[in-house]
């Protein structure tokens, strides 16, 4: 296992493929996910290196305090594994919040080193996606709507019926693969679990943390790169959202992933590797 160690703690990585064309860091959801080392971001690999970390404080990266669990810490510590990876330019992609930390990361560091841009179920706004939540609520049972409005409004998240609820919208938008959605619920992440309940909330449709006004949409359009916003057939990152995102964006390309939900990358792993490498295609032709 390889770790870089900083002011921070230590943050654990993987590395594959080789140096010839440009590399992609890819950074995982959250916040307080963690990457896998057999994930199929790394079909990406081959004649460019793919790198993945486990941001601060979720999976097998240290554990922080509370102070440090914010966007500029992530930012920070993104910084800080590009020096150490001593890379001069890189394609920067991500999934879901990681989206979020990607532009963050675009915009605080005016694009330095940054080629492109690949935004993967993108979270630009928490109002948006909790409006978005909202109405994809609305195609579940009526007992299920039932269940997640009531549990919001008295505070009982943290019921079994709300945590069936839930599971059942995840089904739903999130992967559509039961078994897979069960080994990903017992892949123990303590840590990262408090790191996502504290910025996020008690669940992907309920925004409560310290994210919950995030709203960075009017900023699109600073991005001067080339960028591809990708989003899944039944994402809970809407595509009818994510075209509303491209078109804020200068020249900005998008894909729809038919019969995919959030978790692309699992359900169509050749789908959006063949859509990604095709945009690395035409922008390294440039």
């Amino acid at each position: 296992m390889a770790f870089i160690s900083h002011k921070f703690g230590k943050t654990y990585f993987t590395k594959k493929g080789r140096n010839k064309n440009t590399p992609i860091i890819w950074l995982h959801g959250g916040p307080g996910g963690a990457h896998r080392t057999d994930s199929n971001v790394f079909q990406l690999a081959g004649d460019r290196q793919v790198y993945c970390y486990t941001q601060i404080g979720g999976g097998k990266s240290s554990a922080t305090s509370r102070k440090n669990w914010n966007i500029k810490t992530f930012v920070e510590e993104l910084d800080i594994l590009i020096k150490s990876w001593g890379l001069s330019e890189f394609h920067l992609m991500g999934g879901s919040w990681g989206t979020t930390l990607a532009l963050e990361y675009y915009l605080r560091r005016r694009g330095k080193g940054v080629a492109s841009l690949v935004f993967q179920s993108p979270l630009f706004s928490s109002l948006g996606w909790h409006i978005d939540a909202k109405r994809l609520i609305k195609g579940l049972p009526r007992k299920t709507q039932k269940v997640i409005n009531t549990c919001h409004e008295i505070g009982a998240t943290d019921s079994k019926v709300y945590a069936a609820a839930v599971n059942e919208y995840y089904l739903k938008h999130v992967l559509r693969n039961k078994t897979k959605l069960k080994q990903g619920n017992r892949r123990p992440n303590p840590n990262g679990g408090k790191v996502y309940a504290y910025m996020w909330g008690p669940s992907e449709f309920e925004p409560t943390g310290t994210l919950k006004n995030y709203d960075r949409v009017a900023d699109l359009s600073r991005i001067k790169v080339p960028t591809l916003i990708v989003c899944g057939e039944h994402d809970e990152a809407t595509p009818e959202t994510g075209v509303r995102y491209a078109n804020k964006i200068p020249g900005c390309s998008f894909a729809e992933i038919e019969n995919a939900s959030h978790a692309i990358w699992v359900e169509r792993p050749a789908r959006i590797r063949n859509v990604i490498n095709d945009f690395l295609y035409e922008t390294e032709s440039l």
